[in-house]
Parts: structure tokens; C-alpha cells; sequence
């Protein structure tokens, strides 16, 4: 998306990353209508994080990728997928959903530091346990590629979204890799404790 460009909103409490798919459920007259209106003129939409009424000065322009289910009584859902990182310069009017202005973003600094980029490929291979190959999407920066294959706290996913520095990215993407990874052994140890009444040998 090259621009500023009026686009329609989807304001959720969760946040898309570019190249990531999340599946949304639309129920909604009006989102209905954004669904319609972007796939019948093959133009994006911003998903924005909304909590409260109160939506993230940074959104991720995405488009609406596949159709999971159509319910009988209008209802749909559908796989969505990230683009770009966006911001909102100003609110739009005219159409029956929300709708703004928005920018596109492109980084300040896009190129990664080789041993930032290892440390944060080995934390998530050791989350995930992916041997192979990992994630890549062309013309997405890696943070976002990897980013976008995990399951992270939304305020993470939003710090990521913000930022324009991938190496800044990276740095994040490992902390929450981390912090995830410690997650995990505390709950191995947690069902190992429960089986055994509390008692766990040790190695």
C-alpha cells in the first residue's frame, strides 16, 4: 500500500501483525458491509486494537483472505491476513462502518543485526520446536515473520506493531520467546509436581 489511503476500520481487542492470519467473526450489519465493499473492490482495511472505545494510534492494513463459515443467519467467519503496519491520521465519514485516514509506515532502521536475528530464530525454535525452516514472507521484515507464527500477549503484538527499528523488534520478540519458554517449563514442572503429589526427582 503505497500513501495515505481512507480506510475502512476493524477495531478489535487484539492486534494483527503483517503476515499474520487471524480468523474474525463477523456478525455486525456495518462490518458486514466492510467486508462486501473491500473484497468487492479489492482494497484493504485497517484492524486496529480497541479497548474500551479507545483505539491504538497504529493499526496493521489486512485484507480478508479466506471464508472459513457462513452462517445461515448472516454471520460470517472469515481468515483475515496482515499487511503493513498503518497509522490513523485522522477519522472519515460516509460509510456505515468507521472508517480514517491512514499512513502507511515504513522503518527508520529496517536492517537486522546478525546476532540479534539468531538469538531471536533460536529462542523460537526452542518455543516452538521448529527444526526445519522457519518463517519468511517476501517483503516482510523477519521480527514480524516469526512474530506472526506465535501465540504472544497483545501488548507485545502492539510494541511490535509501534515500532520502527527491526532490531528493536527483535529485542522484544526474544523477551517475550523467553519469558514464554520459562512459561512452559514452569508448567511442565506444575503437571510433573501434580502427578505425583507434589514430589519431583530431580535429573
Amino acid at each position: 500500500m503505497e500513501g495515505d489511503r481512507d480506510l475502512g476500520l476493524f477495531p478489535l481487542d487484539m492486534v494483527l501483525l503483517p503476515a499474520e492470519r487471524a480468523a474474525v467473526h463477523i456478525f455486525e450489519p456495518r462490518y458486514r458491509q466492510l467486508v462486501a465493499d473491500t473484497t468487492l473492490e479489492s482494497r484493504p482495511f485497517a484492524l486496529v486494537r480497541n479497548v474500551g472505545g479507545s483505539a491504538a494510534r497504529v493499526g496493521c492494513a489486512a485484507h480478508f483472505a479466506a471464508l472459513v463459515r457462513r452462517f445461515a443467519d448472516g454471520r460470517m467467519s472469515l481468515m483475515a491476513q496482515g499487511e503493513q503496519p498503518v497509522e490513523l491520521i485522522e477519522e472519515t465519514h460516509g460509510r456505515l462502518y468507521l472508517s480514517a485516514l491512514v499512513r502507511p509506515l515504513a522503518d527508520e532502521d529496517p536492517d537486522a543485526d546478525g546476532v540479534r536475528l539468531v538469538r531471536a530464530e533460536s529462542a523460537f525454535r526452542t518455543v516452538t520446536g521448529i527444526e526445519g525452516a522457519l518463517p519468511a514472507a517476501p517483503g516482510i521484515p523477519r521480527s514480524y515473520a516469526l512474530a506472526a507464527s506465535v501465540d504472544l500477549p497483545v501488548e507485545t503484538k502492539q510494541a511490535l506493531l509501534d515500532s520502527r527499528v527491526e532490531n528493536d523488534r527483535l529485542d522484544l520478540l526474544v523477551e517475550a520467546l523467553d519469558a514464554a519458554e520459562s512459561g512452559q517449563r514452569h508448567a511442565a514442572l506444575a503437571a510433573a509436581r501434580a502427578s505425583t503429589n507434589g514430589r519431583v526427582s530431580n535429573p
